[in-house]
C-alpha cells in the first residue's frame, strides 16, 4: 500500500494518504515515509516528537529530515536509497527532554514507476540502555563483592551444574574445578562431625534444590589432595523464578576449622575442670557425711531422751488410771472415766511414736484421721492429766492456774498431736517456774481463727533465745533438755495449717500462742454407730502379732461381725483364691513374715475387685495413698475408727 501511495495519481493520493496516516499513527515507532525523490511524504506523531518537525515540513529532503540527530545519517540513507536495508543503527538524538538513543532502521521502497523511496522506523531505546548500563554496573559490583568474600560461594542451576563460583571457592579446590554438584561432592566427601558420610542427595545444596533452606550445618570435608580435612559451616538457599519454581541454589561455606579446634580445647578443659570439681565435691561430701553422721548420732540420743520423757509422761496416767480402774471395778461411772483417760493418754503416746517415725524417715503426716477438736475442752483434759505432776515440776513450789476458755473453739486436726503440743507447752511453762508461779491458759475464737495461749511467770527468754526457740535440738536446759519440745510444737502447728508465736521478757515470763484456721460445725466428728446398729460383715483379718490379732478379732466379733484370722501372706492368698470363701472386707497388716501387706492388697484388688480393703500399720503410711486401698489406719488403732471403717461402703463401684 505504501508503494502504491507513492505512485498513485493526485486524485487517489488523498484517500491513500489518509489510510496511510492512520496506519502510521497506530505503529508504536517513530515512522517517516520518503517518496522516490527522497522527499518527506508522510510522518506520525512519534517521529515529529523525536525530530521536532511538524506536518508543514512535508516535502523536506531526507537528508534534512533528522535535524537533531547527533550522528551523520548520509551513509545509511544512501545505502537504503540504493536498495539495501539498513537495520538497527544506534543513533543519538538531542531532545528537549534530554539526550535520547534511537535504534533506527532504513528500508528501501519502490513505487509503480520504479522510483525508489525510503521508510524510516525508529525505536526509543534510551530507558532500556540505561537499565542495561545500570545492570552492568550492578553485576560488576556484585562480582567484585562476590570475589572479595572470605567465604566460599557457589551458584548452581536446577540440574546441579555450577553457574558461578567466587575466588575463594576456586582456591579451595585448585587445581580442580568442579563443574557439577556431584563432582564437588566427590572432591569433598562431606561427613558430619559424628563421622557419618553424606550421600550426594543429602548434600545441603541438593536439599536446597528440593526447596529446603539449610542454616549453620557443620560438616567435615576434604581439601587439596585429600590428606587435609577442614570443618565448614554451610548455609544454602533455593533460587526461585517468578512462578516460585526452584531454578537453582546458592551455597555459602565458611571455614570454621580453627574455631572448632578452639571449642574442642575449651570443652576438653571444661571437662577436666568438671572432673576436678566432682572429685573435690566427693571429698567434701564425704567430710560432710562424716560430720552429718556425728550430728545424727547426737540427734538420735537427744531424740531418745525426749521420747523417753514424753512416753513416761503418757504412761504415768495410764498406770495410775489402770490401778484406779481395778480399785473401782464396781463403779460404772468411774470405770468409764478411767477408761477414757487411758484412751487419751494412749493417743498422746501414739502421737509421740508417730513423731519418731516421721523424724527417722522425714515423711509427712498421712493416714491419720482429722476431726473437729474443741481446744477449750482439750485444755481442760491436759490440765487434769498433768495436775498431779505440777508440784514435782515446780520443785515443790505452788503453781496457780488462771484459765480463760472461750466456748466452741473448734479446729480441724488430729487430737493426739494437738494434745501433745499442749502437753509440751504446759510442761515447758512448769519447768520455767522452778519454785512456783502462775500458769495462764487462754483460748479465743473469731470467725476465721482459733488460738490458744500458754504463759508463765518464769525466767523468760532473751531476744537471741526467743529467735532460736523453735529450732530443732536448741535448748537452754543443758543435759536435761532435748531441744525437741518447741520444735515439735512448731511442726504440729504448721501441719495443721496454723502458726506458732512466742512473746517473752527476761525475768517476767513467756507466752506461746498457737493459731489455727477455725473449724466449722459441719466438720465435727460424726457420732459412732451404737453396738448392734452396724450391719454384720464377713471379714478376713491378716495380722502376725498374736495379741493384736486376738484382740482385734474379739473387737470385731463383739460388734457382730464374722471374722476369719490368719497370720501370713500365703494363708491370706489361699483364702482369697477360694471362690467358696465369702468375704466382704479384708483388713491386713503391712509387715507380714512372708511378704508385704501392700502386695496382698494388690493381689486382693485384682482377685476380688469389689472387696473393701483396709490397711493397719505401725509405720507411717505411704506418701501416696494406694489407689487399691479403701482405708488406712495407723497403730495403735482406735476401736471406734476401726469399727466405723468396717461399717463403711461394703463394695466398690466397678467401672
Amino acid at each position: 500500500m505504501l508503494s502504491s501511495a507513492l505512485g498513485s495519481t493526485h486524485d487517489d493520493a488523498g484517500s491513500e494518504l489518509a489510510r496511510l496516516d492512520a496506519l502510521l499513527e497506530a505503529v508504536p515507532l517513530a515512522v517517516a515515509l520518503f517518496d522516490g525523490s527522497l522527499a518527506l511524504a508522510a510522518t506520525n506523531a512519534r517521529y515529529r516528537e523525536l525530530t521536532g518537525l511538524d506536518v508543514s515540513q512535508v516535502g523536506r529532503s531526507i537528508y534534512d529530515a533528522f535535524p537533531n540527530a547527533l550522528a551523520d545519517l548520509t551513509e545509511q540513507v544512501d545505502i537504503a536509497a540504493g536498495g539495501v536495508p539498513v537495520v538497527s543503527v544506534r543513533v543519538p538524538f538531542q531532545h528537549r527532554g534530554g539526550r535520547r538513543l534511537v535504534e533506527a532502521t532504513f528500508v528501501p521502497l519502490t513505487d509503480v514507476h520504479g522510483a525508489r523511496g525510503v521508510l524510516f522506523a525508529g525505536s526509543d531505546v534510551t530507558e532500556r540502555e540505561d537499565l542495561r548500563e545500570d545492570l552492568a554496573r550492578s553485576v560488576a559490583q556484585l562480582e567484585s563483592i562476590f570475589d572479595v568474600l572470605p567465604d566460599s560461594v557457589r551458584v548452581v542451576d536446577a540440574d546441579g551444574n555450577t553457574v558461578r563460583t567466587n575466588a575463594q571457592a576456586l582456591q579451595e579446590h585448585a587445581p580442580s574445578t568442579p563443574q557439577t554438584l556431584r563432582e564437588l561432592w566427590q572432591l569433598d566427601r562431606p561427613r558430619t562431625l559424628a563421622g557419618t558420610t553424606l550421600f550426594v542427595h543429602e548434600h545441603p545444596t541438593a536439599r536446597a534444590l528440593r526447596g529446603e533452606r539449610v542454616r549453620g550445618e557443620t560438616l567435615e570435608v576434604r581439601r587439596g589432595s585429600g590428606d587435609v580435612t577442614a570443618v565448614v559451616e554451610v548455609n544454602t538457599n533455593p533460587l526461585y523464578d517468578p512462578h516460585r519454581r526452584v531454578r537453582g541454589a546458592v551455597t555459602v561455606e565458611r571455614d570454621v576449622t580453627e574455631r572448632t579446634r578452639l571449642q574442642q580445647q575449651v570443652k576438653t578443659e571444661a571437662e577436666r575442670l568438671e572432673r576436678m570439681v566432682q572429685e573435690r565435691t566427693r571429698e567434701l561430701l564425704a567430710l560432710q557425711e562424716a560430720a552429718a553422721r556425728d550430728r545424727r548420732l547426737a540427734a538420735v540420743g537427744q531424740l531418745a531422751a525426749g521420747v523417753m520423757h514424753d512416753v513416761n509422761n503418757a504412761l504415768n496416767p495410764i498406770m495410775a488410771a489402770a490401778y484406779l480402774l481395778e480399785m473401782n471395778a464396781e463403779n460404772p461411772a468411774a470405770v468409764r472415766d478411767y477408761a477414757a483417760r487411758i484412751a487419751r493418754a494412749a493417743e498422746t503416746g501414739a502421737a509421740t511414736a508417730a513423731r519418731v517415725g516421721r523424724f527417722i524417715r522425714q515423711e509427712p503426716l498421712l493416714g491419720a484421721r482429722e476431726e473437729t477438736v474443741d481446744l477449750s475442752l482439750m485444755v481442760e483434759e491436759v490440765v487434769a492429766m498433768t495436775r498431779p505432776l505440777w508440784q514435782e515440776r515446780a520443785k515443790g513450789g505452788v503453781v496457780k492456774l488462771e484459765e480463760s476458755l472461750a466456748p466452741r473453739t473448734l479446729v480441724k486436726g488430729i487430737a493426739g498431736e494437738l494434745r501433745e503440743a499442749l502437753l509440751n507447752l504446759v510442761q515447758n511453762a512448769l519447768d520455767a517456774m522452778a519454785g512456783g508461779g502462775t500458769l495462764r491458759i487462754r483460748t479465743a475464737a473469731t470467725a476465721s481463727e482459733v488460738s490458744v495461749e500458754v504463759s508463765d511467770t518464769g525466767t523468760g527468754m532473751s531476744e537471741e533465745v526467743r529467735e532460736r526457740a523453735f529450732e530443732p535440738f536448741f535448748t537452754t536446759k543443758g543435759v536435761h533438755g532435748t531441744g525437741l519440745g518447741l520444735a515439735e510444737v512448731y511442726g504440729i502447728a504448721r501441719r495443721h495449717r496454723g502458726r506458732a508465736e512466742i512473746e517473752s521478757i527476761p525475768g517476767e515470763g513467756t507466752l506461746v500462742r498457737l493459731v489455727f484456721p477455725a473449724g466449722t460445725s459441719d466438720t465435727t466428728k460424726r457420732p459412732a454407730l451404737q453396738h448392734g446398729a452396724r450391719p454384720p460383715r464377713r471379714i478376713l483379718l491378716v495380722e502376725d502379732h498374736v495379741d493384736s490379732r486376738e484382740f482385734m478379732q474379739q473387737l470385731l466379733e463383739s460388734d457382730g461381725h464374722h471374722v476369719h484370722s490368719v497370720r501370713s501372706l500365703e494363708e491370706a492368698r489361699a483364702r482369697l483364691d477360694d471362690d467358696t470363701f465369702d468375704l466382704d472386707v479384708l483388713v491386713t497388716d503391712i509387715g507380714l513374715p512372708d511378704g508385704s501387706g501392700w502386695d496382698l492388697v494388690a493381689f486382693a484388688r485384682k482377685k476380688r475387685p469389689s472387696l473393701r480393703i483396709g490397711v493397719v500399720t505401725g509405720w507411717e503410711p505411704r506418701n501416696e495413698q494406694d489407689p487399691a486401698c479403701d482405708f488406712t489406719l495407723r497403730k495403735p488403732v482406735g476401736a471406734a475408727d476401726l469399727l466405723e471403717e468396717i461399717a463403711g461402703q461394703q463394695a466398690r463401684t466397678q467401672n
